[in-house]
């Protein structure tokens, strides 16, 4: 219920723009003359015609009047002046849609309209108002005359606005806001995007993450270019159909990343979201097999906005339960976002002043800052907890060798130390404790070289500096390897606990089973690793306790232990006077090894 009421409570914050418009013009202004009444004809006439005018009070809504028309229409508007300003005056039509020429005492103030084209290549809309600074001489004492001279469509939102007409500082003041949200914030939004897509351009190279919202952001650039440029090879009912589908479908991947935010969850909720948005983004395309996309089509949109509201309520409760003021400010600006979206899809129906500004593109301003913001401080984030943690790595691995280095070459200098102090000792059994200790130390050296798993080269490293050693005892040295997968998870810590596992089973055979034949197989065994070292030598009965036999060497109890903390097993087959096998099986996945 908790959840549901502060949906409700956003619901209604997304109509804020409903009942309160900010940058709305007003309809008087001390000083300016807002001209309400005039004329209208239908004709496609280049010209205005001599006949056919009908009087029309301003602004004048098409759709209110004239649902069905559509085409070229004149309108005319009179004024009266005493006499010739003494300053410039500045004339402001908040809305003229679909386009139009101004033309002020016969003169033309702007481009001349565009007559429709063959192809499908249509006079576009461009949402933003219309301003003219005009000097003194424009005017004439007593009748004033403007004529505008408009293209219609029954598929979207047509009119004319009242046309203001006052001093410059005034005028500008009026202006000024909607000049700001209309013209700056999308050059602000274009920056802002660039800049949050070069951010999850890097995240995805490095650390594979942010797809949807790059995905989201490509989407975003798509939407602002069908909002911004004028000419495009599409009907104006087609453009608004593709940005219906193209906003449905950022809205489901924002919803999901939402939800992803937040620390709640409801089991059916994703499917809702890919339900919702797969209807609207069908609902909206249809429109357009069907020949009938118009403006409208913002209507098949309505059922997002309790969904938005319900997901941004799950993560206004995370942000409250974490005390995490940037999912609150998320929040704050994505509920902006939708508001501004409800107003200006409410716009094409007539239940909003015609002057009303369209908030949508400025609104998603504060939402790509902040989604710009987050990308920031992760990028930041991630880059101080990479420097830890390879600080914390190199402190564990040089942890790690000094403790390896302790447990096996400091254990074995310390015996050759105490041997050779002693003057009884057989210089051959010295020289083979110091062998061994070097031959750890190569170990240890081989498997700080690990690559992706791969053991196959540290054990070729081992078989190299092993085949001197024993053609030099008189031991033939045989040796089958397969081409075998890497292992995951394999770092220095496993790499040498395989070593070590081999070189003692070897080390085992030299010194108590007295082979003249050794033979290393390593193959694949399904995704994971098998290495078998056998002995011709004397073995040992498989009944008798390992311990206690002569080729238990250092010990198979030590053995099994690293193999055990490696994930792997250990097998000893033995038989008296038929050798020895020991058989590794390693899985394909190790956790931490």
């Amino acid at each position: 219920m908790r959840t549901l009421a502060i949906a409700l409570v956003l619901l209604l914050a997304e109509m804020v723009f409903l009942v309160w418009d900010p940058v709305l013009p007003p309809e008087s202004v001390p000083g300016v003359l807002t001209l309400t009444q005039g004329e209208f004809v239908r004709s496609d006439a280049a010209e205005p015609p001599r006949e056919g005018w009908e009087p029309v009070t301003l602004p004048d809504s098409w759709r209110k009047r004239r649902p069905d028309a559509s085409g070229l229409a004149w309108y005319r508007v009179e004024f009266m002046l005493a006499a010739l300003p003494a300053e410039p005056l500045a004339l402001y039509l908040p809305r003229l849609a679909v386009a139009g020429e101004i033309r002020l005492n016969g003169a033309l103030l702007n481009a001349r309209l565009r007559d429709e084209q063959p192809e499908g290549r249509e006079v576009q809309y461009v949402d933003s108002p219309l301003y003219f600074v005009l000097p003194s001489t424009a005017f004439q004492p007593g009748r004033n005359e403007l004529l505008v001279r408009m293209l219609g469509d029954q598929d979207m939102r047509s009119g004319l606005s009242a046309p203001r007409l006052g001093p410059v500082p005034v005028m500008a003041a009026i202006l000024a806001p909607q000049r700001l949200l209309g013209t700056a914030m999308p050059y602000a939004l274009v920056i802002l995007m660039l800049s949050a897509m070069a951010l999850a351009c890097a995240y995805a190279y490095r650390r594979k993450q942010y797809a949807g919202i790059q995905i989201t952001l490509a989407l975003g650039a798509v939407s602002l270019a069908l909002d911004l440029i004028p000419d495009l090879p599409l009907s104006r009912g087609d453009r608004y159909a593709v940005r219906a589908v193209v906003f449905a479908a950022m809205v489901w991947l924002l919803c999901l990343a939402a939800y992803r935010l937040s620390a709640v969850r409801k089991r059916h909720l994703p499917r809702v979201i890919h339900l919702v948005s797969l209807a609207v983004m069908l609902a909206s395309a249809a429109t357009i097999v069907q020949g009938t996309a118009s403006d409208k089509v913002w209507l098949y949109a309505t059922p997002f906005y309790p969904l938005v509201a319900y997901v941004l309520a799950l993560v206004l409760e995370t942000a409250w339960l974490q005390r995490s003021m940037r999912l609150g400010l998320l929040v704050g600006v994505a509920v902006i976002w939708m508001a501004a979206v409800l107003h200006s899809n409410m716009l094409p129906f007539g239940w909003l002043p015609w002057d009303s500004f369209r908030y949508n593109t400025a609104a998603a301003v504060p939402l790509c800052a902040m989604l710009v913001l987050v990308l920031a401080e992760r990028f930041v984030q991630d880059r101080e907890e990479a420097v830890r943690n390879h600080r914390a790595a190199v402190g564990t691995e040089r942890a790690r060798i000094l403790q390896d280095m302790h447990d096996g070459m400091g254990a074995q200098l310390i015996t050759a130390k105490r041997l050779a102090l002693r003057e009884e000792v057989d210089r051959k059994e010295l020289a083979l404790v110091i062998d061994e200790s070097l031959q750890d130390l190569r170990l240890i050296i081989d498997s700080l070289d690990v690559a992706e798993g791969d053991v196959l080269p540290l054990l070729g490293n081992l078989r190299f500096r092993l085949a001197p050693r024993l053609a030099a005892l008189g031991i033939h040295l045989s040796w089958h390897a397969e081409a075998v997968p890497p292992l995951a998870g394999l770092n220095a810590t496993g790499a040498l606990s395989i070593l070590r596992i081999v070189q003692e089973s070897i080390n085992n055979a030299l010194k108590h089973a007295r082979p003249t034949h050794l033979h290393i197989e390593i193959a694949a065994e399904g995704k994971g690793l098998c290495i078998q070292v056998r002995d011709d030598g004397q073995g040992f009965e498989a009944g008798q306790p390992e311990a206690s036999q002569p080729n238990a060497g250092r010990g198979l109890a030590g053995m099994r232990l690293r193999a055990q903390r490696l994930g792997a097993s250990l097998s000893v087959d033995s038989e008296a006077g038929k050798g020895t096998k020991v058989t590794l099986r390693v899985p394909p996945q190790l956790d931490g090894a």
